[in-house]
């Protein structure tokens, strides 16, 4: 399961119920205060069931929130259309042509096949995947909560023209791209267990992203990349951290790693907001993960 969650940092000085919630649920924070921010809407949920890898998964987890009580305690942030004018603040206009209308000729180039293949209205789920994550973005930069999530959100491997590992367009480059209007250092922390290829690249020549990753590097294990050797080019060199892990790390190893790396990268860094991709895919018992990570 991704999801994408954005945190600024303050150190640094059913269908129709669901519409009905997100009005009344405007002034709501959890106990301890913190004002956590849960973007949903209808048009978001049915589009993120249309890949068959992950069909459902977001209903499913909507359920269980409600069910179990926690949408009370988060603010449900109303989803904004995205436009073409968003995707093509990273993706090329010739990817994002082919989006709008597919040429099975040009289906390798862009990166379909397998994990990727061509569907109806791929235009139309591209624009909401973005709009969830961008609904984020403007909810912390309008200082309306302090954190946002959207579990919608996550696409870490899509390139600028192409698609790649399930991923069609990549939300959090734009959402960052986004959160840049006006938080002036953004650190992205990847706790996939693959590693996050598509972000890294795309800022991996600037010094106002820093990119951080844990996940699992070994050879014939997708995507291949995410190497210690891996820092970074030009003003971006050293603003790229990966720390790549063998299969079967628990979570004594992560914890382990998380802690002696994470505070001494924003110490150096002193980040304003955080963008947290969350995939779930290093828990114990993952087909694809090879993690043995716990809940």
């Amino acid at each position: 399961l991704d999801s994408l969650h954005l945190e600024t940092n303050m150190n640094i000085t059913k269908p129709d119920e669901l519409t009905a919630s997100v009005e009344q649920s405007s002034t709501t924070s959890n106990d301890s205060g913190l004002r956590v921010g849960y973007v949903m809407g209808r048009e978001l949920l049915r589009e993120s069931s249309r890949i068959d890898k992950v069909r459902g998964r977001s209903i499913m987890l909507h359920s269980l929130l409600s069910s179990t009580n926690i949408l009370q305690k988060l603010i449900l942030l109303r989803v904004r259309p995205a436009s073409l004018d968003d995707l093509l603040l990273f993706h090329s206009k010739e990817y994002v042509d082919f989006l709008s209308t597919p040429d099975e000729a040009k289906e390798e180039e862009f990166g379909f096949g397998y994990d990727c293949p061509i569907f109806e209205n791929m235009l139309e789920y591209a624009l909401s995947m973005v709009s969830g994550t961008l609904s984020a973005a403007s909810s912390l930069i309008e200082g309306r909560v302090r954190v946002a999530i959207n579990w919608c959100g996550g696409w870490h491997h899509a390139a600028r023209d192409s698609a790649a590992g399930f991923c069609y367009v990549n939300d959090i480059v734009i959402g960052i791209h986004r959160l840049q209007q006006k938080f002036g250092r953004v650190m992205y922390i990847d706790l996939d267990v693959h590693h996050g290829d598509g972000v890294e690249q795309a800022f991996s020549s600037t010094d106002k992203v820093l990119t951080f990753s844990i996940h699992r590097m070994e050879p014939g294990f997708y995507p291949g990349t995410g190497s210690t050797n891996e820092i970074g080019f030009g003003r971006g060199r050293y603003y790229s951290l990966n720390v790549p892990l063998k299969e079967g790390a628990d979570d004594d190893l992560f914890r382990k790693v998380f802690q002696s790396s994470f505070p001494r990268a924003v110490k150096a860094f002193s980040p304003q907001v955080f963008v947290i991709q969350c995939g779930a895919d290093g828990l114990v018992g993952d087909k694809l993960g090879g993690f043995n990570l716990t809940p």
